[in-house]
């Protein structure tokens, strides 16, 4: 019996709001998404970019990059840290002007996920 294991190749096949912490979005069409582990490089169409750049699980932090509002751990000093703060932690660096709104935002994320365990 031949049984085939569909396996997901997360460098290829990724889920946007799943697998990516943030991306940047370069000239002519490359998008930059970084995961836990890697980062990828794909060149997209306008549509696709508008797409993506218009998720609402995605904050606008400079002019070019994206944060996963749900994969962020930590906001200070100007930078938005994805893992545990450190040497090898992920970062991207944020605005002065922006990060008192993505602030908010994370204290609504943090508000919503504790709403069902009060209502228990």
């Amino acid at each position: 019996m031949n049984v085939a294991l569909e396996t997901r190749n997360s460098y290829e096949d990724f889920v946007l709001e799943k697998d990516i912490m943030y991306f940047r979005v370069g000239e002519h069409g490359l998008v930059s998404f970084h995961g836990k582990n890697y980062h990828i490089k794909k060149r997209m169409s306008t549509d696709q970019i508008h797409e993506i750049t218009s998720n609402s699980s995605f904050f606008k932090v400079n002019t070019d990059c994206y944060v996963n509002t749900r994969k962020i751990i930590q906001i200070q000093d100007g930078k938005v840290f994805f893992e545990v703060k450190g040497a090898d932690s992920k970062f991207a660096s944020i605005t002065k002007l922006r990060q008192h709104r993505l602030k908010e935002i994370m204290q609504q994320h943090k508000q919503e996920t504790a709403a069902p365990d009060t209502m228990k």
